[in-house]
C-alpha cells in the first residue's frame, strides 16, 4: 500500500537535488577551469585565454544565483527578470560606475567611500529598472533580484580584473596571475557585491507600498547608508592592512582613512605574510557581518510573510468559528 510518506519522498528527493545543483555546478566548473589552464600553460595557445577568464570569472556569481533561485519560493521568478538583472547588473552597471569614477574619484581624499557609493547607487538604479514592472513585491523577491544583479556586477568586474592581471604580466607567468586573481575574487565574491545588492533588493521591496510602488522610508535609507559604508570599507581594508604591517614594523602608525595608503617600495617577504593575514581578517570581519545581516533579514522577511498569510486566511474561517479548548 500507498502510503504518504513514500508519494512525498520522490517529490523530496528531487527538491533536495534541485537545492544542491549549485554545488554540482561549481564543483564540475571549478574542475573544468583547472584542466583548462593547465592546457592553456602547456600549450600557451592565446585561443584559450578568453575561456579561461570568463570561466573563472563567472562560475561562482552564477553558483550563488542558483542557490537564491533553489530557496523555497524563489523558483518562481521570471526567468527573463533574472536574466535581465544579471546582464545589465554585468554590462551597464559596470561600464556606467567605471565611467562615473573616472570623473568624480578624487586622486585620495575619501576615494573608497565614493567608490562605494557610485557603485551601489548605480546597481541600485538597474535593480529599480529591472523590477519596475513586477506586479508583486516580496521581500525576498528583492533579496534574490539583488543578489542577481551583483552577480552580475561580480562576474564582469573579476573578468576585468583577471584581463588586467594578464596584460600586466605578459612576461610574468600571465597564466598564474590570471589563476591567482580569480581565485582571489572567486572567494569573496559571495561576500562582496552579492551580499550588498541583495541586502537593498530586500530593503527596496520591503518598503514598497501596497500597490508596488516603490518609495523611499528609513530603513531604506538606512540599508542603503549600511551597504555604502560596507562597500568603502571593504575596499579601504588594503590600505589599512599596510598600516598595520607598517606599523608592525616600527615606521609608525599614521592613518590616511579617509585618504588611500600605498606601500613606499618593495614590500619584503615578511611583510608581505604580515599584509595578507591581517587583510584577509579585516575582510572576515566584514563578511562576517554581511552574512549575519543576510541571514537577519532573510528570517524577518519570512517571518512577516508568514505572519501576513496567516492574517489573511482568519476571515475565511467565519466569524462564528470556535476555538476548541484544551482537553475537548
Amino acid at each position: 500500500m500507498t502510503t504518504p510518506h513514500s508519494q512525498e519522498a520522490p517529490g523530496a528527493q528531487r527538491r533536495a537535488r534541485r537545492n544542491l545543483g549549485w554545488l554540482v555546478v561549481l564543483l564540475v566548473g571549478a574542475v573544468v577551469w583547472v584542466i583548462g589552464a593547465a592546457i592553456t600553460a602547456a600549450t600557451n595557445d592565446d585561443i584559450l585565454v578568453p575561456t579561461l577568464i570568463l570561466v573563472g570569472s563567472f562560475l561562482m556569481p552564477l553558483c550563488m544565483v542558483m542557490f537564491a533561485l533553489t530557496r523555497e519560493g524563489e523558483d518562481e521568478l521570471p526567468h527573463d527578470k533574472i536574466l535581465l538583472a544579471f546582464l545589465l547588473g554585468g554590462s551597464v552597471a559596470v561600464v556606467g560606475s567605471a565611467y562615473l569614477e573616472v570623473r568624480l574619484v578624487p586622486s585620495s581624499t575619501g576615494t573608497f567611500l565614493t567608490v562605494g557609493l557610485i557603485e551601489e547607487l548605480t546597481k541600485a538604479l538597474i535593480l529599480v529598472i529591472v523590477a519596475w514592472p513586477m506586479t508583486t513585491r516580496r521581500p525576498r523577491d528583492g533579496m534574490v533580484l539583488g543578489a542577481t544583479v551583483g552577480a552580475g556586477f561580480a562576474a564582469f568586474e573579476s573578468a576585468g580584473y583577471a584581463f588586467a592581471a594578464m596584460m600586466h604580466h605578459q612576461d610574468d607567468h600571465p597564466v598564474l596571475q590570471i589563476l591567482q586573481t580569480e581565485i582571489s575574487r572567486a572567494l569573496w565574491a559571495p561576500f562582496m557585491h552579492i551580499t550588498w545588492t541583495a541586502l537593498f533588493g530586500g530593503a527596496l521591496f520591503a518598503a514598497a507600498r501596497a500597490d508596488g510602488r516603490f518609495r523611499l522610508t528609513w530603513p531604506l535609507a538606512g540599508t542603503t547608508l549600511g551597504v555604502i559604508l560596507m562597500h568603502g570599507v571593504w575596499d579601504q581594508c588594503y590600505g589599512w592592512a599596510i598600516l598595520v604591517t607598517k606599523g608592525l614594523r616600527g615606521q609608525g602608525w599614521t592613518l590616511e582613512w579617509p585618504n588611500t595608503e600605498a606601500w613606499v617600495g618593495a614590500p619584503t617577504e615578511w611583510e608581505l605574510f604580515t599584509f595578507n593575514v591581517v587583510y584577509d581578517a579585516l575582510l572576515l570581519v566584514i563578511a562576517s557581518i554581511g552574512v549575519w545581516w543576510i541571514i537577519h533579514n532573510w528570517r524577518k522577511y519570512g517571518a512577516a510573510a508568514s505572519a501576513a498569510e496567516h492574517e489573511a486566511r482568519l476571515p475565511s474561517e467565519g466569524p462564528d468559528a470556535v476555538t476548541p479548548r484544551a482537553g475537548t
